[in-house]
Formats: structure tokens, C-alpha cells, sequence
């Protein structure tokens, strides 16, 4: 299964991080995936480029900022 269409299955669900996307993959039991975080990174910047997706930046007072893709 390609990382692209797994991330934008996850995406249809709900708008999420890239960490949060990384720990769905982590955590799952019927979604293995053996590739290392940099691939879920750089495919989300490669499916920005191609508008597959879109990301909007949340700011927080106490804590870095969030960017979530939609």
C-alpha cells in the first residue's frame, strides 16, 4: 500500500498532525508500516506540492505550534 494513500485514508477521518499520523501508524494493528518517520514527512510535503492537501498552522500559547493537515 502506498504511504500517500494510507495518509490521505487518515485524513479523510479527521484533520491531523504529522506526529499524530505517525503514531496512528505505530499503533495500529492492521495498518503495519516498516518506514521511518522522514517518509510520512516528506510525503506530506510532496502531496502539499501536488494539492492533494492543504495545512493550516494552530498556534498555542503554552506549548509550539501545531500544523494540522487537512
Amino acid at each position: 500500500m502506498s504511504i500517500k494513500f494510507a495518509i490521505l485514508g487518515m485524513l479523510s477521518w479527521k484533520p491531523s498532525t504529522g506526529y499524530e499520523l505517525k503514531k496512528i501508524f505505530e499503533d495500529s494493528t492492521f495498518m503495519y508500516w516498516s518506514g521511518n518517520n522522514n517518509q510520512i514527512y516528506k510525503a506530506l510535503i510532496k502531496m502539499q506540492d501536488e494539492n492533494l492537501v492543504t495545512s493550516e498552522v494552530i498556534h498555542q500559547d503554552s506549548s509550539p505550534s501545531k500544523k494540522y493537515i487537512l
